[in-house]
């Protein structure tokens, strides 16, 4: 939805000291900030140096733009203790931020659209992006959530304006920036379980025109989960370190220079055991989980196998440069990018302490990517158009291993290996001409062509006691998938009034086909599935009321879907039934969003998010998970029974909403104090594998409480915080996730509480 940032509002006498607590809202398909536009510093209510900008949908032009966009600004960021991914779930309406069970990798989902990547080797349908550059694989986007201006979230097909083609959003992460003056911090965060978040950033300029940032995070502990013995589970070991250097060439031309870099070592977030097949016994505690690993699964890996826990060893870096020139009739800009992710990941996919299931994931990947844009300087002038054109490949080696030892008939470890080469290249035409006062129109089309192919897979089988291969393994040679399709959208906006618009806009979205990629043994598995496309219509208005006291923006949406590409389930003789990605030939999703805040009196900020959203298939027949692998129980036999889904509810979370009440005063004459509750709430939710399933499959709904206070002395530039997260200790979980004989589920945090310590210069 659509709001105005604190750059916006702290000017008024009613909201200079609201602290800039709330959520807000802009326009996606915005023309991108001006590079020379260098952003001034503001002081959040924690002492913090807040980088306000005049950053594509952070002004109040947002309120004047035909597209829903919620906004999570830097101190947003910090009130409702946002620090890993799927925190950002309890914030957005009708989001979902998901672990992908069986791998450190996330799942985004807008609006009911997202494709849970459990390979890691397709395009999301939500993409996230890291300051304009598109992470195609989404555990690039590990150690991304420090030091950042905001976060944008736009629903809806993408790919009009910048980037690349997707059908369900994009998430797009804005690091914070070089500034003029020299400013540094540094925040403390302990809390319950032993987690200890240490932040930094050192930001200035080198001369009259370059200036630099360099910013740092280091987060360890935290693990909420425990073993039978008691053994605690679950500790983070992650740093990571982020450097922009900019040059302001002239008056109409700038350069900017950034690299990241991450390694992480945590413990992978493991899954609690609801049903097996193998006797393990099950216990009622959401966090108590096991694990186990054969010794000589670890050997012919080569990794250690004294340490038994599933873990990451995981490595991200990238580096990436923008070029900015301004002429008078329009702007130039290019990014150029090189992202890099070095991958090794342990689970143990049964959750117990049986040393089968386990699974080994080791993946390089690389990423280049160039796009070059013109646009129009005026977003505002009669006429506005962009164009533009986006360059991606990349790189990709993976060794899948996994101990199938459990399931008669099979062998005991398998391997899957491959390479794939992907290359993908978009053009883009927007524009928008307001052919009345009051009334503009939009018009936008794009082309893409993705070419992708998987290369050399073989599939060996080892013997775990003399680590030899199994005959010989077999070569599946290579498959390829090309994808070119169009697409576009076309809408209109009114202006009823200063303050109120109302808004109509239809687009067509697409996303290219992929493979499945794991335990690969026949060469069906390696057929493509099929690129999904998505017709949208959208409706709503933007409005602000009250001297701006009161902003309240809704809007509804249908979508309909055409070859939703899911991950379902294939059945794979002896090893049982395996996720494998599908498509329903039909489906619709429809829903509505509004967000709303309000400023009642001086100090006071109240924020809420409504999301709705409900989808049904309509035309899709597939296996039927549950049944094969009641069947198999029965009889001992692998044998496909399917199901006709048509008519059947996908089971999203029909229900999300959030809201915040904080309240800001001095104290004496240079202090300053802030109290905060707020909440979400998250319907029950079914994984895409379990089609019309109820019961353990059907996640339950759950109601989040959180709160702070916060004492501070903006003059001396600290302030000390208390918080708590979860203060009701709610029980739930985030995703779920099976392997033919087992389901079990990633559960989500539980009370915490903890203090932070912010110092500023």
């Amino acid at each position: 939805m659509t709001s105005i940032l604190a750059s916006v509002l702290l000017p008024l006498p009613a909201l200079a000291d609201a602290g800039g607590t709330s959520l807000q809202s802009a326009q996606a398909g915005a023309p991108s900030r001006p590079a020379h536009a260098a952003p001034h510093p503001a002081r959040s209510s924690e002492g913090e140096a807040v980088m306000v900008s005049a950053r594509r949908g952070a002004t109040g032009a947002g309120q004047h733009n035909a597209h829903s966009e919620t906004v999570i600004t830097r101190q947003d960021l910090v009130n409702r203790n946002i620090r890993t991914m799927t925190d950002i779930q309890r914030v957005a309406p009708n989001l979902s931020i998901q672990p992908s069970f069986g791998s450190g990798a996330l799942n985004f989902t807008l609006r009911g659209v997202g494709l849970m990547d459990f390979t890691q080797n397709n395009t999301p349908s939500t993409m996230p992006y890291l300051d304009g550059v598109a992470l195609p694989v989404s555990i690039m986007t590990t150690g991304m959530m420090f030091d950042l201006d905001d976060i944008s979230i736009a629903p809806g097909p993408s790919g009009y304006t910048h980037g690349q083609a997707t059908t369900g959003g994009e998430i797009d992460f804005h690091t914070a920036d070089p500034t003029p003056q020299f400013h540094a911090g540094l925040t403390e965060d302990i809390a319950s379980y032993g987690r200890n978040r240490v932040e930094g950033y050192v930001s200035g300029p080198l001369s009259k025109s370059v200036s630099f940032r360099i910013a740092g995070q280091s987060m360890t502990g935290g693990g909420y989960q425990h073993n039978a013995a008691g053994q605690g589970f679950g500790n983070a070991d992650l740093g990571a370190l982020r450097a922009k250097l900019k040059w302001d060439i002239d008056n109409t031309s700038n350069l900017v220079i950034g690299g990241h870099w991450t390694t992480d070592q945590s413990e992978y977030a493991s899954g609690h055991n609801l049903y097996n097949s193998y006797h393990v016994p099950v216990t009622q505690d959401l966090y108590q989980t096991e694990w186990g690993l054969d010794p000589r699964f670890a050997k012919i890996l080569g990794i250690d196998g004294s340490n038994t826990k599933p873990r990451e060893d995981n490595l991200f870096w990238g580096a990436n440069v923008r070029y900015t020139k301004n002429f008078d009739w329009g702007r130039l800009s290019t990014i150029s990018a090189y992202e890099m992710a070095d991958e090794h990941e342990l689970t143990n996919q049964t959750d117990s302490v049986a040393a089968y299931g386990n699974m080994f994931r080791n993946n390089q990947t690389n990423v280049f990517s160039q796009e070059v844009k013109l646009e129009s300087i005026d977003p505002n002038a009669r006429f506005h158009w962009e164009a533009g054109m986006y360059y991606s490949r990349s790189r990709m080696a993976q060794n899948f291993w996994y101990d199938s030892s459990d399931r008669p008939g099979t062998t005991p470890l398998n391997e899957t290996r491959y390479r794939q080469n992907q290359q993908d290249f978009n053009q883009y035409v927007q524009l928008s001409y307001r052919i009345l006062p009051k009334l503009r129109i939009i018009g936008a089309i794009e082309h893409e062509s993705d070419d992708r192919q998987m290369l050399n897979v073989t599939s060996a089988n080892y013997n775990l006691n003399t680590g030899a291969v199994i005959g010989t393994p077999t070569n599946f040679g290579n498959s390829g998938a090309l994808t070119n399709q169009f697409g576009g959208r076309v809408g209109a906006q009114y202006q009823f009034t200063h303050n109120i618009m109302g808004y109509v806009m239809f687009s067509r979205g697409f996303k290219p086909g992929g493979f499945s990629a794991n335990i690969t043994q026949q060469a069906v598995q390696l057929r493509p599935f099929k690129p999904e496309q998505i017709l949208t219509y959208e409706g709503g208005f933007k409005t602000m009321l009250f001297d701006r006291r009161l902003r309240f923006n809704a809007a509804g949406f249908y979508y309909d879907y055409r070859d939703q590409q899911i991950l379902g389930t294939i059945l794979v003789p002896p090893f049982g039934v395996l996720g494998g990605y599908v498509n329903a030939p039909r489906s619709y999703i429809y829903g509505a969003e509004f967000d709303a805040e309000a400023h009642p009196f001086r100090g006071m900020v109240l924020t809420q998010n409504f999301g709705y959203q409900n989808g049904v298939y309509s035309q899709f027949q597939s296996l039927n998970r549950s049944a094969t692998t009641a069947n198999f129980a029965a009889t001992g036999n692998w044998q496909a029974i399917n199901t006709n889904y048509n008519g059947v509810n996908m089971g999203l979370a029909n229900l999300t909403l959030s809201g915040a009440a904080a309240y800001t005063w001095n104290v004496f004459r240079d202090y300053r104090m802030t109290f905060d509750v707020d909440y979400s709430y998250r319907g029950r939710q079914t994984q895409p594998q379990y089609i019309g399933q109820t019961g353990i499959y059907r996640s339950p709904a759950y109601f989040l409480v959180n709160s702070f206070l916060t004492f501070a002395a903006p003059r001396q530039h600290w302030s000390v915080t208390v918080y708590g997260q979860n203060l009701a200790d709610r029980r739930y979980w985030l995703s779920s996730g099976t392997q033919a004989t087992f389901y079990g589920v990633i559960p989500g945090l539980p009370r915490f509480v903890g203090a932070r310590m912010n110092f500023t210069y």
